[in-house]
């Protein structure tokens, strides 16, 4: 028989080899380390939206292999087109708001990937979008004034606080004006989401930045001393539901002024439609790293500039489609948080869900001696934290009965579980408060008896 060479294979077979170039999104494989490793873009010439674009710096191995195979004939470039824009990234620093009688497809400058997207007729292909505003790095620290030079401008004020002598008190400045805490960026998630059906949108940058993209409010009076570059606000759906929702109605497809604001005046929060906009089961948080702080003489008093109470307000009317209806999975994601964040925030807000995943000790081992050492920083403070804050939170979901909505958990995960003392301590500890009700399923993992729970893939 003469040999059959790759070019006579049929068509939806040599669809099903090419397929094997394809891998996981750069981006999902490094959410869960520190955002302040993600670099400025690595080529001056790279366009917004470019999906080679790396966020560890280097090009993505993947992306190149599947790029060089597109170019062989017409055949491959349509098999690979799929491959090469599931994962987009989108990098900008700032976006003139546009006038409520123009269509930002047509007239913001930044959209253009959109834009070629839907010429290319590619857009039905993308299935993630991350989205990262830039800024100087000599800002960093400095948040109280990012919403006003970064993100879209003009901006809304993310209400700022500082520290006064009773106690925390707005911000003052114009900033600060009703003009500028009633716009709500919604206009933009609509303009994305007529083009794009996601399955995941990632948001990264300051806290700040995101606070006035999200509308929402944020404590900043402690931005000066915890300096985070970037956190990452993560929003996913299983893949496998974007097809059979993509002509279902959403709450969020509705057509939205792009000034759009609410009719009490200044307010610290605006209509948000992203957390609606498609039925999110799963939110990720990555609050970088709270090293810095440590170096301070009584660490504790201060407030990390954090969206946590923001994200998990089911009083706020934006949030409550997410928190009191579609969310499953929430995973919390930082490098040595304080304990009080821990305690006061994260647990008693924490919504009714299925599955919880918390990370706050970097995954790489030798951290201590080689990244975060300072010589005003006694070292044993960030491990008495993390021991605090995990107390609390095994005694707030294992502890019978549990606190709040803690009781709906089925599966709970930790990142940490590297620190073998720590792990097996805390089974021991499971195994006598709750072990006729919880077990060990796998080394940082325990799922709740009796229920049949799916072990997602963190």
């Amino acid at each position: 028989m003469a040999p059959v060479t790759i070019s006579q294979l049929p068509n939806e077979l040599i669809s099903y080899i090419l397929d094997f170039l394809d891998g996981p999104s750069v981006f999902e494989q490094r959410q869960y380390d520190d955002p302040a490793n993600i670099p400025s873009p690595a080529d001056p010439e790279d366009k917004p939206g470019c999906d080679a674009m790396c966020l560890d710096g280097r090009r993505d191995p993947f992306r190149g292999t599947i790029k060089s195979a597109s170019l062989v004939c017409r055949l491959w470039r349509r098999c690979l087109l799929p491959l090469l824009f599931r994962n987009a990234v989108w990098r900008f620093q700032h976006i003139a708001r546009p006038s409520e009688r123009d269509d930002p497809l047509a007239v913001v400058e930044e959209l253009e990937f959109l834009r070629f997207l839907n010429r290319a007729a590619l857009a039905r292909f993308v299935e993630s979008l991350t989205i990262i505003v830039d800024y100087p790095a000599s800002e960093v620290g400095q948040d109280t004034g990012h919403h006003a030079n970064w993100g879209i401008l003009p901006s809304h004020c993310p209400a700022p606080t500082r520290q006064g002598p009773d106690g925390l008190l707005p911000a003052s400045g114009p900033a600060s004006g009703p003009s500028a805490q009633c716009r709500s960026n919604d206009w933009l998630w609509h303009t994305i989401f007529r083009s794009l059906d996601l399955s995941t949108i990632n948001l990264v940058s300051s806290p700040a930045i995101l606070a006035s993209l999200l509308g929402r409010p944020i404590n900043l009076s402690g931005c000066w001393i915890f300096r985070q570059r970037f956190h990452i606000l993560s929003l996913s759906r299983p893949a496998e539901r974007r097809q059979r929702q993509h002509d279902a109605p959403s709450p969020g497809n509705s057509a939205a002024p792009a000034n759009a604001s609410p009719s009490n005046g200044a307010s610290a929060t605006v209509p948000c439609s992203l957390f609606s906009i498609r039925p999110w089961e799963s939110m990720l948080l990555n609050e970088g790293s709270s090293v810095k702080v440590y170096t301070t003489y009584e660490y504790f008093h201060h407030a990390p500039p954090s969206l946590l109470p923001a994200l998990l307000d089911s009083s706020d009317a934006s949030m409550q489609p997410l928190l009191r209806g579609t969310l499953r999975s929430f995973s919390y994601v930082a490098i040595f948080p304080l304990a009080t964040h821990i305690n006061d925030v994260l647990i008693p807000r924490v919504p009714a869900l299925e599955r919880f995943y918390i990370q706050i000790v970097p995954r790489a081992p030798s951290f201590a001696e080689d990244d975060y050492r300072h010589p005003a920083m006694d070292i044993s403070d960030l491990w008495l934290e993390r021991n605090t804050a995990y107390a609390q939170l095994v005694m707030a979901i294992f502890d019978p009965p549990p606190l709040g909505s803690w009781s709906s958990l089925q599966y709970f995960e930790t990142g940490d579980a590297i620190d073998r003392e720590a792990w097996e301590q805390a089974v021991r500890y499971v195994i006598f408060a709750a072990g006729d009700t919880w077990k060990v399923a796998g080394e940082g993992k325990f799922v709740r008896r009796g229920d049949k729970v799916s072990l997602p893939a963190f």
